[in-house]
């Protein structure tokens, strides 16, 4: 009996210190791959694509542009999607940073990014004006530009356009959930007719 004990012992350990080596290096790959989404979401950020449509939005923003409002309005668009898969990016990150220590990973994605969505943060209304101005219409962008909201109450919690940005939102928010609403009615007020 005494034998067995002892031979157990050292198994035990053994095993133990196989599953913590296997957790470590299980952590450390997750650690990689968090860094890899990091830069990946940088890189396209800079990217050519991207950077032509920072380009068109803030030479329209000046007043130097050629392009016609529409076109722009393309450029708006995926830019502003740009900073979404940026922001679930950055979400799946911080909550896997206790699992998977991505903790790291995060950080140097927010530093990378700050000043991106800070600068951006400036600019957003005075182009989204400009746009609605020049199209004579109402830019639909709600949840986009709320995931961008996000991004940035993350990045840059004080930001002074911040409040505007949010009241934009709820704006649309409002607006939207009055549509609905309406429709709601004028459909419960005259059913479609059931096919016979």
């Amino acid at each position: 009996m005494a034998t067995t004990t002892i031979s157990i012992l050292p198994t035990a350990g053994v095993a133990l210190l196989a599953a913590t080596v296997a957790a470590y290096a299980a952590r450390g790959n997750s650690t990689r791959a968090g860094f890899d989404l990091a830069r990946t979401l940088y890189n396209d950020l800079t990217s050519g694509d991207t950077a032509a449509s920072r380009g068109s939005l803030e030479f329209y923003r000046r007043g130097r542009s050629n392009e016609d409002p529409d076109e722009v309005m393309d450029h708006y668009f995926k830019l502003l999607w740009q900073f979404e898969q940026i922001n679930a990016g950055r979400q799946s990150l911080k909550r896997q940073r206790l699992l998977n220590g991505t903790g790291p990973a995060a950080r140097f994605l927010d530093e990378m990014i700050d000043w991106h969505v800070r600068e951006w943060g400036n600019r957003w209304i005075d182009i989204r004006s400009q746009l609605e101005s020049a199209r004579d219409e109402e830019i639909h962008d709600e949840h986009s530009l709320d995931t961008f909201c996000q991004l940035l109450a993350s990045v840059a919690p004080g930001h002074w356009q911040l409040s505007r940005l949010k009241e934009v939102v709820a704006q649309q928010r409002a607006a939207r959930e009055l549509r609905e609403r309406e429709e709601r009615e004028r459909t419960a007020a005259h059913p479609p007719s059931a096919m016979t």
